[in-house]
């Protein structure tokens, strides 16, 4: 199975687990690591490298990292070039990652989840805006 690790920032990692989750339940072959405020450099490289062993027997490991160049994808940047299992993404959004996890379940590729994991994340974003008919509040609702 691909093995999935969420890394980033405070608790994202475990937030947007916890969210994910609650949509598609718990997952196997998964990692969450935090970057809470007060942790160093060092125990980040820990916490990477002990969650990284969580997913020993995973042929490849997808890394959803929150934002590009913080010390989170920094650090999993690094043990990606010792480890070539890893593949990095960064920006992750909760759509992003509960449609990589439905697509491992379903039983789509590696490769596969790796070609769709940066549309998807970029299909999550847009904006809602009703259409205005003119200046009075009720025509939104008309």
């Amino acid at each position: 199975m691909t093995g999935i690790m969420v890394v980033g920032h405070g608790h994202f990692a475990t937030g947007i687990t916890s969210a994910a989750e609650l949509i598609i339940g718990k997952q196997a072959c998964y990692a969450a690591v935090d970057f809470p405020e007060g942790d160093t450099k060092t125990e980040l490289e820990e916490h990477i490298r002990q969650g990284l062993k969580s997913l020993d027997d995973a042929e490849e490991i997808l890394v959803l990292c929150d934002l590009l160049s913080g010390s989170p994808f920094n650090t999993v940047v690094m043990e990606a070039m010792k480890d070539k299992r890893l593949t990095v993404y960064y920006g992750v959004n909760l759509g992003m990652l509960v449609e990589t996890l439905m697509n491992r379940e379903l039983g789509n590729s590696c490769g596969e989840l790796k070609a769709r994991i940066p549309e998807s994340g970029k299909e999550q974003i847009g904006v809602f805006a009703p259409e205005k008919s003119g200046d009075d509040e009720e025509d939104l609702w008309d």
